[in-house]
């Protein structure tokens, strides 16, 4: 037989063993995606008996969210700082994690965890007449992404809240406050973490059929009372602070009932009250 022709022949062999591959990869895919579906039916009805509605549509996975730790990045601080109180920032290590950043603008102290709080001089260079424009204009500045959770206004004093978002995913932990007064951004408070190194540690999120049972489970044993689960988003929340200055970061469902707002740890399904509706 000729060379080419057994050639031929190889490749043939080859591309009909990938093919049948990737239909085999393609059944358990679908036979996983049936049986997840299946689990999640079942655990609905579990609820619905107990008199708890949920739209399967409004409930987010979190399997995708492994545990995080995020370095501290002095240098990402700087820019971030620079950002808002502009290029010319003199920074002053406080000790005990705290950097004290100033400037003719007023000054900003950023700790290891990313809680911050700019207190900024009355000057015209703050002056706006979109505060929620202006706000997420310096978040964009500083090089953050972030959803804008709500705006009050209260006489000439307006408030805009911002929560950070990590590759799309929401930071619950992570929220920030823009006040202006008159027209003038005074203060800005919160908490923000600078882009930095990022390591993935191992471990995954409960399934969610098994976060709802744990949901069910929490409000049981607490004697919370509710008829419905309105959302329930997955994202994360800082859990702790490593001795190197960052933050751990873990998945956490924000679950919003009729009557409640929790947290369900996404890891152990520990339940936290948060706020009523």
């Amino acid at each position: 037989m000729e060379w080419y022709r057994l050639k031929s022949i190889i490749i043939l062999i080859l591309l009909l063993l990938n093919a049948f591959l990737l239909v085999l990869v393609g059944m358990r895919y679908t036979e996983a995606a049936k049986y997840d579906r299946t689990a999640l039916n079942q655990t609905l009805e579990v609820l619905e008996a107990r008199g708890i509605q949920a739209d399967p549509d409004s409930l987010s996975p979190a399997e995708s969210l492994p545990p995080l730790t995020m370095e501290r990045d002095l240098e990402a601080e700087q820019k971030l700082a620079a950002a808002l109180l502009g290029s010319e920032v003199d920074a002053d290590n406080q000790g005990g994690g705290l950097y004290l950043y100033r400037s003719k603008l007023g000054e900003l102290s950023l700790r290891a965890g990313g809680e911050l709080s700019a207190q900024l001089a009355q000057d015209e260079h703050w002056r706006t007449d979109s505060p929620e424009s202006h706000a997420a204009g310096l978040l964009r500045a500083m090089e953050l992404t972030a959803r804008q959770t709500g705006v009050t206004t209260q006489g000439t004093e307006t408030v805009v809240r911002f929560r950070q978002l990590l590759d799309r995913i929401p930071v619950f932990s992570c929220e920030v406050e823009f006040v202006y007064k008159d027209g003038l951004l005074r203060t800005v408070r919160g908490t923000l973490l600078p882009a930095g190194q990022t390591v993935q540690e191992a471990g995954s999120a409960l399934t969610l059929p098994t976060a709802l049972m744990r949901f069910l489970d929490g409000i049981t044993a607490t004697g919370d009372v509710c008829s419905s689960i309105q959302s329930m988003e997955a994202g994360y929340r800082i859990s702790s602070q490593p001795l190197s200055g960052g933050v751990r970061l873990t998945a956490v469902w924000l679950v919003s009932s009729n009557t409640a707002d929790y947290y369900l740890d996404g890891a152990t399904g520990a339940l936290t009250r948060l706020t009523d509706q």
